[in-house]
């Protein structure tokens, strides 16, 4: 299941104009809890158990202010995309030393495979592979904008 192919995976809900957290885990533990409200997953602090299990491994920062948590987990309903952005900027480890500003969570249920799952991941790296997707989805003033830059990248 790819972002081309189901748009289903962009949902306004789980998108957060301004993170509140400074620090990474605080990120994702911001994502893993909206994620859960807007019933995407069951258990949140299993989730976030799993994204820094994931960060401890290596960072998903890959650079010029973007990163790609992805999860792949019992706990995940359905397939989603949760997005994310930072105004000032969080240390995410990232190899170039730039602070994230734009995060994007693939997060797919167990019964995915992995190549369903590494497609979807891959869709995402995608979106913000261009610097001028990355400016649209910085700069947009709302969710539905947010969505339409999303859309007309993956169609």
């Amino acid at each position: 299941m790819t972002l081309g192919t189901t748009l289903s995976v962009l949902d306004p809900s789980l998108y957060i104009p301004d993170l509140k957290a400074r620090k990474r885990d605080a990120a994702l533990a911001e994502l893993a809890e909206l994620a859960q409200r807007q019933g995407v997953v069951r258990g949140a602090s299993l989730l976030l158990d799993l994204l820094l299990l994931r960060e401890r491994l290596g960072t998903t920062a890959v650079g010029k202010g973007v990163a790609l948590p992805a999860a792949r987990s019992l706990t995940v309903e359905r397939p989603q995309l949760v997005i994310a952005r930072s105004r000032r900027g969080i240390d995410w480890s990232a190899f170039d030393g730039e602070p994230v500003s734009l995060v994007l969570l693939a997060l797919s249920p167990a019964e995915s495979s992995d190549a369903a799952h590494h497609a979807f991941v891959a869709r995402g790296a995608a979106v913000a592979r261009l610097q001028r997707n990355r400016q649209k989805l910085l700069e947009a003033p709302n969710v539905e904008t947010v969505m339409t830059v999303l859309r007309e990248v993956t169609a």
